[in-house]
């Protein structure tokens, strides 16, 4: 029985010029690794400021437990997205990016002056991420583009 080949069927054995292993994400690697500080940056701010915010809690505070909650998940999630950001960083970036916007309207919704406090801090973050963002999407298409 022979093989007939198709129009919706590629010829993969069709050699090509490039191999895998010269497939480079050089200029894309540069913001992806900056967003990806970025992320493990986020995180260190949070702990810091839970060490901060805690030491200065009253004994016999009621609701700690459940700031303790949100303030872990929250730096639990920056975390696990800064590791992840190594395997898949277009989704890793969107997360925290997400996580980030979630975390500023939490804090906008519990204290409206938290927006203008830590301004250029919150824009730089929100920078790098998108930078990261892009290089990011264009890697990830090049990768898709080149494995098929």
């Amino acid at each position: 029985m022979e093989y007939k080949q198709t129009a919706e069927q590629p010829d993969d054995s069709k050699p090509t010029i490039f191999s895998e292993e010269e497939f480079s994400m050089q200029g894309y690697d540069k913001h992806i690794r900056q967003a990806r500080n970025t992320i493990f940056f986020v995180a260190g701010i949070l702990v810091i400021n839970v060490i901060i915010l805690f030491s200065a809690i009253p004994a016999g505070y009621e609701y700690l437990w459940l700031d303790l909650v949100i303030w872990g998940t929250f730096i639990a999630g920056f975390i696990f997205l800064g590791f992840y950001c190594k395997k898949k960083p277009y989704y890793a970036i969107i997360g925290a990016l997400c996580l980030y916007g979630l975390f500023v309207a939490l804090n906008a919704f519990l204290d409206i002056s938290t927006l203008y406090k830590g301004i250029i801090m919150k824009i730089i973050i929100i920078v790098l991420l998108i930078k990261g963002l892009n290089n990011a999407k264009e890697a990830q298409e090049m990768e898709k583009n080149f494995k098929h």
